[in-house]
């Protein structure tokens, strides 16, 4: 059990080259090239990943605030006195109701079941 591959301790901390016999300097030193390059890479993502994140949190602030105002701006023509104005300017000669509104009961019949 003392012999387990461990990733930290063997392969980030350079432990299976001497375990291998290959802890020549040239070795090592191209181990220690290729941390560096693992290193940059990952943090290059990171990076570009908080970078799309915030722009998506950007967009999406913008929409949000376009949705707000186009649903304000559509409560607001969607009034009655709203529509009435509109309706009187395009020249209709719809009126508004003088009795109100009332439910229409259907009776059903034998041959509609």
């Amino acid at each position: 059990m003392a012999n387990k591959f461990n990733i930290r301790r063997d392969l980030l901390g350079g432990q299976f080259l001497s375990s291998k016999q290959l802890a020549g300097q040239w070795v090592f030193i191209i181990y220690i090239f290729f941390l560096i390059f693992l290193y940059i890479t990952i943090n290059l993502a990171v990076i570009k990943t908080h970078k799309d994140t915030s722009r998506v949190q950007r967009e999406l602030k913008n929409l949000k605030a376009d949705y707000t105002s186009k649903e304000a701006k559509l409560q607001a023509q969607s009034s009655r006195g709203q529509i009435k104005l509109r309706l009187q300017q395009s020249g209709s000669t719809l009126k508004d109701p003088t009795a109100p509104a009332y439910r229409v009961k259907r009776i059903e019949s034998k041959e509609d079941i």
